[in-house]
């Protein structure tokens, strides 16, 4: 009997045994099979929140104004041109003076300007110290002269070669450069100390034409000059004054007078050159 239950017990623990350890190894198969996939589902979700956030600061991003360089582009190529035209003499003044502006002392101070010595408080010249040149002639001279008329910038006279004139003409030029930067459109004048003709003045009008000429020596009211355009800019002047020249068949000749012998004629350099008001141009003294 014992032998026989001994016999017949060994097998089925066996069996249990072996069923025990294929159940077991079935679960830990299962087991391992669903833990990637669980972690495959979380990565998922998180790898998909990350993409949706990307996609809401893209969309913010794209959403945003874009910056205007527009208005800071113009405002920095105003800046720099009203910098290049202040070192340019033109219609607009020099520096910071502009033709018909208001001078008080409180201002050519702040400039540094000061006023050349004189009586007359009508009738002045100012210049800049810092802004001079020798002359092999005259020696240490201003290289601006700003001639006040009434307490106003009637006048701006170069003297210095070096100085930039918005006609492309400066100190040096030829009569015949003054013709051509014009197209000839200019009068004749001889200066009535110079009754030979070796200096005399091309003279061009800015802004206006004249309707009745005006002697020599009398500056042109109001009433003479007519705007040539529709906007009301102030009327001017240039005045070349051209050394070296010869007289012409007549003291003074009009732009629309102009012949190919008379200016075949023309001969010498330009010494100085006057912008300004008529009223200024036609004062043959100065201020003096």
């Amino acid at each position: 009997m014992l032998t026989f239950y001994s016999k017949s017990s060994l097998p089925i623990i066996r069996t249990a045994m072996a069923s025990t350890l294929l159940i077991a190894a079935v679960q830990l198969m299962t087991g391992c099979d669903s833990q990637p996939s669980s972690s495959n589902n979380d990565g998922t979700a998180q790898t998909n929140n990350i993409d949706k956030d990307m996609a809401k600061n893209d969309e913010m991003s794209v959403n945003l104004a874009p910056t205007d360089t527009s208005a800071m582009d113009k405002a920095q190529t105003s800046e720099a041109a009203n910098i290049a035209d202040e070192q340019i003499v033109s219609p607009s003044g020099y520096q910071k003076l502009s033709f018909g502006q208001m001078i008080t002392s409180e201002l050519l101070n702040s400039l540094g300007m000061t006023k050349a010595k004189s009586n007359n408080e009508q009738c002045y010249y100012v210049s800049n110290p810092k802004l001079n040149y020798v002359d092999k002639e005259y020696g240490e001279r201003a290289s601006v002269l700003y001639q006040i008329i009434d307490g106003k910038v009637a006048l701006i006279s170069i003297q210095d070669p070096s100085i930039p004139f918005y006609k492309d003409i400066n100190i040096g030029n030829s009569a015949t450069d003054v013709m051509k930067a014009h197209n000839d459109e200019l009068s004749y004048e001889v200066d009535k100390y110079a009754v030979d003709g070796d200096y005399y003045s091309l003279i061009a009008n800015v802004n206006f034409k004249v309707i009745k000429e005006s002697p020599l020596g009398e500056f042109l009211k109001d009433d003479n000059i007519e705007l040539n355009n529709k906007q009301d800019k102030l009327s001017l002047q240039i005045e070349y004054h051209i050394k070296g020249g010869q007289k012409l068949s007549d003291s003074t000749i009009k732009a629309t007078e102009w012949t190919a012998d008379n200016k075949n004629l023309l001969k010498g350099a330009v010494e100085s050159i006057d912008i300004g008001t008529p009223e200024a141009i036609y004062l043959v003294e100065g201020c003096s």
